[in-house]
């Protein structure tokens, strides 16, 4: 927690006969991240030509395996060498392969068959109000038969040119319904020049006339017969290919998955190095985990050396990282994750974000019965999973609890009475709020670079940038909150700050209370110091921008206090909204009161239940506006205002050389 889990980087050295069991153990095991060899006087291991092998046999497999379908079977396997799984895989595919063919081939033809028929029957149908045999449009070497499709509202006028621009030595005839019409036309063999241009000018379709000698209607009985009992036929083969993968699932598989494990395992080798008679491995490690001289113990009878080490300084930044926080923390991971995996020797912010996240979403969303629903349609028990993952559920759970404390007291239920303060009516107690979360905010934001700073023994930052800017912050914040003259009654606090004039405020050298000069003190040695030390850290012209530069920036601070008022925006947004659908369902109410009062009890009840349904519409839209508003600018908050302050990411996320198992498992001894 408030770091990466710590690991050490490890060093094996084991004889070569026993690669494939020591291997086995780490890839069982899955808790070390290997590591290239880069000592240029140890040689280095090659992918050997049996990967090659065992990769053809997994191509070949992976066709049947997704023929037969995954099996529901755990079968249990004894650890074995890629020699013996090579072996059991070609047993298996003498045994079926030529089985599973020829069902792949009859597959393959009842679906082009089904195809073939589908289009056939689809073509007929253009031509089933012709009540002649299709014998009839035979073409000969005197008569040319056409047929086609054009938009309906240029029939007429197609009609009109054919039968003009061919002297009337055609016969034309439309049929079909919609937006476009189906026509036949039988004209002369040596007028279809003539015809061709008319029918590319009014963009005509054409057609090819179905080869059957019965009528339309007559052929296409037949083929629906044929389909009929083309799928009697498919009926019949899925009952073959399911004895196929009853029969053969589990052992395609099994052998699918222990074809991809030995590949895996083989592969991994390219990262080591290499002697006559021994293999160095190298990798990482969590700290917790680090027993690997006892993991290998049994499998070489000792004779193995390892050495286990915390990282150097200089190689900190290939350290991979893995998140180390406890279960309600670590479903915020997701957030953090998102933006970059953190740096092995930076603070991980998760820990923060579970607590400011839920906040800032409840102050937005703020209306208890909104947060309410929405904990409720999360436990509902809907499968979300497709919409987004289970920590992602975690958090909008957490955080729609707070919105119903946070709502009861701000928002109301529905947007009506509140508890404490009304935020459409004195909207000021939540604008302060907010700025002093944004605060509060941005001086975590920098203790926590000041944090990073110890740890990386970054001494002159630390004193010189890091601490002066937050005494800056609370010093510049203090001296505004004076001008403003702002109070923390409504807070309960008896409390409010000196107020004095802005240039009052800011000159050191005029006489004021305590409070205004504590902060004069803060603010004034917090620049000093800053200023001096980008002087002194920075090179050629930058000795002189960057003092300019720490006072320019004092204007970002405003800005970055101004983002969190978004707080209030929305939450105002949202009981203004809740407000007005009350509003609506009241006015409707009432209109309708004098009317119900003349009709039936029933038909009363009906129109009373119709407003409830529109209104509980409306608020559900709402919901959802909000919530996804709600989620998205307290998104932006961490990621641009807060990480934007100390969090440098773009860590290597902790990959461990772990087998996955879902088919088989290992005997126990």
């Amino acid at each position: 927690m408030f770091r990466t889990m710590r690991m050490q980087r490890f060093l094996a050295i084991f004889p070569r006969r026993l690669y494939g069991e020591v291997i086995a153990t780490l890839h069982e095991q899955g808790i070390v991240q290997f590591k290239e060899v880069t000592e240029p006087e140890i040689g280095r291991m090659a992918v050997g030509e049996e990967v090659y092998k065992l990769s053809s046999l997994l191509n070949r497999l992976k066709e049947i395996q997704e023929f037969v379908g995954p099996s529901n079977k755990v079968v249990e396997v004894e650890e074995e060498t890629s020699t013996a799984t090579i072996a059991k895989a070609e047993k298996l595919l003498k045994a079926i392969e030529a089985k599973f063919n020829s069902l792949r081939e009859t597959e393959s033809k009842l679906s082009e068959k089904k195809i073939e028929l589908i289009t056939k029957m689809e073509v007929l149908k253009k031509f089933v109000e012709i009540e002649s045999p299709l014998s009839y449009l035979k073409t000969t070497d005197e008569i040319r038969t056409l047929a086609g499709s054009v938009a309906a509202e240029l029939v007429q006028e197609l009609s009109n040119e054919i039968t003009a621009a061919l002297d009337y030595k055609v016969f034309i005839t439309f049929f079909g319904k919609g937006k476009k019409k189906n026509f036949i036309t039988v004209c002369r063999t040596k007028d279809q020049q003539k015809l061709l241009p008319i029918l590319y000018r009014f963009g005509v379709e054409l057609m090819e006339i179905p080869p059957y000698y019965e009528t339309a209607s007559e052929a296409l009985k037949k083929l629906e017969k044929e389909l009929k009992r083309l799928e009697e036929e498919r009926l019949g083969f899925e009952d073959k290919k399911k004895d196929f993968a009853r029969a053969n699932s589990v052992a395609v598989n099994t052998t699918v998955e222990l074809l991809e494990i030995q590949i895996e395992r083989l592969k991994c080798s390219k990262f080591f190095g290499q002697t006559e008679n021994t293999v160095i491995i190298e990798g990482w490690v969590p700290k917790k985990k680090a027993n690997i001289d006892s993991l290998l113990a049994p499998v070489t009878n000792g004779i193995h050396v390892v050495r286990v080490y915390d990282p150097k300084a200089e190689e900190v930044e290939s350290v991979p990282s893995q998140f180390e926080n406890p279960k309600l923390v670590s479903d915020f991971e997701i957030i953090t994750e998102t933006f970059s995996t953190p740096k092995y020797d930076e603070i991980e912010p998760t820990p923060f974000i579970s607590i400011t996240f839920p906040l800032f979403f409840a102050l937005c969303l703020s209306d208890a019965a909104y947060g309410l629903l929405v904990a409720i349609f999360l436990l509902s028990g809907i499968q979300l999973t497709k919409i987004f993952p289970k920590k992602l559920k975690m958090i909008l759970l957490l955080s729609s609890g707070l919105t119903i404390i946070i709502g009861a007291l701000i928002g109301g239920w529905f947007g009506i009475a509140p508890l404490w303060i009304n935020v459409m009516e004195n909207p000021i107690p939540i604008l302060k709020i907010a700025v002093f979360l944004g605060i509060f905010h941005l001086i975590l934001g920098y203790s926590i670079n000041v944090a990073k700073d110890i740890l990386r023994k970054k001494w002159k930052l630390m004193v010189l940038n890091h601490i002066p800017h937050i005494l800056i912050i609370v010093g510049f914040f203090g001296m505004i909150f004076c001008v403003l003259g702002i109070g923390l009654l409504e807070f309960g606090i008896n409390f409010v700050f000196p107020k004095l004039k802005l240039f009052d405020v800011f000159n050191p050298f005029i006489a004021a209370p305590t409070l205004v000069v504590v902060f004069r003190l803060l603010f004034f040695s917090g620049l000093i110091i800053e200023m001096f030390g980008a002087s002194i850290m920075a090179t050629g012209l930058g000795k002189i921008s960057g003092p300019i530069n720490v006072v320019y920036g004092l204007s970002s601070l405003i800005a970055d206090a101004a983002s969190y008022t978004r707080l209030m925006a929305l939450s105002i947004a949202t009981s203004i909204i809740a407000f007005a659908i009350n509003y609506i369902g009241i006015w409707l109410y009432e209109s309708l009161s004098p009317p119900l009062a003349a009709i039936s009890g029933v038909l009363a009840i009906l129109l009373m239940i119709i407003i409830g349904a529109v209104l509980f519409v409306a608020h559900c839209f709402n919901i959802f506006i909000q919530s996804l508003g709600a989620f998205n600018h307290t998104l932006r908050l961490h990621y641009v205002e807060f990480f934007g302050k100390f969090y440098e990411g773009e860590g290597n996320k902790f990959s461990p050389f772990k087998v996955i198992r879902r088919f088989t498992k290992i005997k126990r001894r």
